[in-house]
């Protein structure tokens, strides 16, 4: 068993800087950069287009642990997951997560909310996911209206450990994210990252994990979190333009499940530009990216059978033969595994270039002001948005209380003696386990007279 120290992990690719910041946004104008996204706009390369027919990742959390993202990036910004029980800039910890003014992620490194990219990687695995489609500008990500959790484990020089990872995965998976990027490697794994991913799987959570940089064979050198044996964690190798492993990419057939495109791939980089950068680093967000496409097309389906579908589907490539565990990716082909023919829509959605995220869900929350101590204090909540909630949960003072179905009455009643000031949180979930929305409302108990 490994020792609970802290292992060290870093995230490794190659960069190249392309252009500057592009123009104010058109609406719905196509991307301008999609010619020279190879995985996208070859059909065979990821099957994106079929895919796109059917799902556009639709307000799917994905959560990027990597050195943070550019949250003010054009292509970005309109992508951004929002913790709604946080207020911006208050100092308060106002959802009691344990994370002060974690409004778009959390800084696992330094603490507190601020995610600010201070290397570029995790900006760039963020656009592969998740760039804004449709804004007239730039390049366009694989699930192109998903939602971006920024939570940074990395620092300025690409540098963290097994520990600050295990709290990153603990604090996504408790946040709502049940698809996880995680694109960087140590050498050794630890106990706290161990049970970390166990706990993901536990919640019903996807880790997509870079297989590494090394050219090595994971089944006789392992590479952590990417060889764990959790089933949660699915491992990516990176191909190439003609369908092989990249010269440097790691590879094992029992250890790597599934390549995908990391070869110069386009994507956002920081200062609101554009770059291209290789490796398993970039192959992990593609599969990530499949998965919000797939999550979001069937909502009822658990991660582990979108899973098994996406491996599955994975076409067999002349070349990769007992170097991983299935094939390629391919969207297309994964979405068909999940949408049988009478499920298949004959019309497809919308242009994914074209398509507006689905608004978010909005709660609001109605209690006293005060109650006397030994009497019931009352809570009434109303809720506006698209997402549809499938449960209720209701925590007093950080603690659940109550879990209601959806179709009953938006009311709770709790009799409280402890004197003081005391906090409600209502938070709304779809039936896969995503949290859609949450408010926070404080109350004073008095003494009793």
């Amino acid at each position: 068993m490994q020792s609970n120290r802290s292992r060290p992990l870093a995230a490794f690719a190659a960069s190249l800087a392309l252009g500057a910041a592009c123009a104010a946004p058109a609406l719905a104008a196509p991307d301008p950069m999609l010619a020279k996204q190879w995985p996208l706009s070859e059909p065979s390369a990821t099957g994106a287009f079929e895919a796109w027919t059917q799902s556009h990742g639709d307000g799917v959390i994905v959560a990027v642990l990597d050195s943070g993202v550019q949250l003010d990036h054009p292509d970005l910004a309109a992508n951004l997951w929002t913790n709604p029980g946080e207020i911006a800039g208050n100092g308060v910890d106002d959802d009691a997560n344990g994370v002060v003014d974690d409004v778009n992620g959390a800084n696992i490194v330094a603490g507190g909310g601020n995610v600010v990219d201070d290397e570029g990687h995790g900006t760039h695995v963020a656009g592969i996911i998740a760039a804004r489609g449709g804004n007239g500008i730039g390049v366009v990500g694989l699930a192109p209206t998903a939602r971006i959790m920024a939570i940074k484990v990395l620092d300025a020089n690409r540098a963290g450990n097994s520990s600050q990872l295990a709290r990153g995965i603990r604090y996504a998976v408790d946040e709502g994210a049940r698809i996880l990027n995680v694109s960087l490697n140590g050498d050794a794994t630890s106990d706290d990252l161990d049970a970390a991913l166990r706990y993901a799987g536990q919640k019903g959570a996807t880790i997509v994990a870079s297989a590494g940089n090394n050219g090595r064979d994971l089944d006789l050198r392992p590479s952590y979190p990417a060889s764990s044996a959790e089933p949660a964690v699915l491992s990516v190798t990176a191909s190439d333009k003609g369908g092989g492993l990249l010269g440097f990419a790691n590879r094992g057939r029992s250890s790597v499940d599934i390549a995908a495109p990391g070869a110069e791939i386009l994507s956002t980089a920081r200062g609101s530009r554009y770059e291209y950068r290789a490796g398993t680093s970039m192959a992990a967000p593609y599969v990530a990216g499949a998965l919000a496409l797939l999550a979001a097309a069937r909502p009822d389906m658990p991660q582990a059978d979108l899973r098994a579908a996406l491996l599955s589907s994975a076409p067999r490539m002349q070349g990769l033969e007992g170097l991983l565990g299935s094939g390629k990716l391919n969207a297309g082909d994964a979405m068909h595994a999940i949408l049988p023919g009478h499920l298949w829509r004959a019309t497809s959605v919308a242009a994914a270039s074209a398509t507006p995220a689905a608004a978010p869900l909005r709660v609001r929350l109605r209690t006293g002001h005060a109650v006397r101590a030994g009497r019931r204090a009352t809570l009434r909540w109303s809720a506006i948005g698209t997402p549809k909630v499938s449960s209720w949960r209701v925590l007093l003072d950080g603690r659940r209380v109550a879990t209601l179905g959806r179709d009953r009455p938006r009311l709770l009643r709790k009799r409280i003696a402890r004197t003081g000031t005391h906090r409600w949180i209502v938070a709304g979930y779809s039936a896969e386990g995503y949290r859609l929305g949450s408010a926070t409302r404080r109350f004073k108990v008095l003494r009793a007279r």
